[in-house]
């Protein structure tokens, strides 16, 4: 009897063992896709990279990572691919600046919801507006974006997440302004910027330092306008710490409108909403709907490694400039989560703004 309890305490232990190898190589002899959603060359194609370049020591005997850039339709098709992946593709990646307001008004472009997609990491990051110094009558100072005849704007679509927020950051500064659509990604729109084609744009904070402040603010070309108001460890908003030297949207609010003035109203409490949502998490990777629980706990596993890795850190530091600062796993899951919560009255608000646009 007892050489049975062996036998059998022996193989359980076996298949424990087995068990657990099996949902640690998850990706062992696999050649995976990481899609990114903008084209090549921007920021997110460059942070996408860099997780490209070190994620693998983290993925027990993975081949390869391959980045794919499918960009247009402000992201939404990227997104779309990977979340469309078919089973021989269900370990794949998806890199993202993602658009939480396709999800939100039902952009037909985006063919999948991201409650839909695994949440594996995402990257907080601030967002800010920057203009040229000779758009007429001339800018000196951020607040006199309120002076300019008028403004072309450039955006990558209109029913993106960073080009709604710049519309109504324009408008409750009282602005005038046309939004330039279609472009495939901030680098795109930098250059544009360059040319003169554009007067006004945001970006991300990645492409600020690696691009633009060397090339359009360092130059004289432009200014920076502002940056979202940041949530801070206080529970108070205020300026990015990797951001002390650009006033944020209230503060320019306050130099054009009065030192006693405060924005409200709905567009404002929609900035919000967005700026809350999408700078929480601005850059995202998920995995696909039929991702296996293994492999997204594996994928998970190796992200959080990633956060600690000094090398990869160092390679993030000397690219984009600014430290990795890392959401993964349940935490950003709850961020994504909060699409589902937003009042019907705030998505219809967005569904009109949106459409007096276009």
């Amino acid at each position: 009897m007892s050489a049975i309890k062996f036998v059998f305490g022996l193989s359980t232990s076996i298949l424990l063992a087995f068990g657990n190898a099996a949902f640690a190589q998850q990706f062992a002899g696999r050649n995976i896709t990481m899609i990114v959603s903008t084209s090549a060359g921007g920021p997110n194609d460059i942070e996408a990279r860099l997780v490209a370049r070190h994620i693998p020591k983290y993925l027990q005997g993975l081949s390869s990572i391959v980045v794919r850039n499918v960009g247009g339709a402000g992201g939404n098709i990227g997104v779309s691919q990977l979340g469309e992946s078919p089973e021989r593709e269900r370990l794949n990646l998806g890199f993202f600046t993602w658009n939480p307001l396709g999800q939100l008004i039902k952009d037909p472009t985006l063919r999948v919801r991201y409650n839909d997609l695994k949440f594996i990491a995402g990257f907080r990051q601030v967002s800010l507006l920057y203009m040229r110094r000779d758009t007429p009558p001339g800018i000196s100072r951020p607040a006199d974006v309120a002076k300019a005849v008028f403004i072309k704007a450039g955006a990558l679509s209109l029913t993106e997440t960073t080009s709604v927020r710049q519309r109504l950051a324009l408008d409750l500064l009282g602005v005038k302004y046309e939004t330039i659509p279609g472009w495939k990604g901030l680098r795109d729109i930098e250059l544009a910027m360059q040319r003169g084609d554009l007067h006004l744009t945001s970006t991300s904070l990645p492409s600020w330092f690696a691009s633009v402040k060397p090339n359009l603010i360092n130059t004289g070309i432009a200014i920076p306008l502002f940056q979202y108001d940041f949530p801070l460890a206080d529970g108070k908003v205020g300026r990015n710490p990797d951001l002390p030297d650009v006033p944020t949207f209230t503060e320019v609010y306050k130099e054009i409108m009065g030192p006693a003035a405060a924005p409200s109203g709905q567009r404002w409490e929609i900035m919000k909403l967005l700026t809350r949502i999408m700078d929480s998490v601005y850059r995202t990777v998920f995995m696909p709907p039929n991702a296996p629980a293994a492999g997204v706990e594996e994928m998970r596993a190796a992200f959080e490694k990633l956060a600690r890795d000094p090398e990869y850190i160092a390679d993030y530091e000397r690219v984009v400039r600014i430290k990795p600062r890392f959401v993964i796993g349940t935490q950003g899951e709850e961020i994504v989560a909060e699409l589902a919560n937003v009042p019907q009255e705030s998505v219809d608000f967005l569904k009109k703004y949106i459409a007096s646009s276009q």
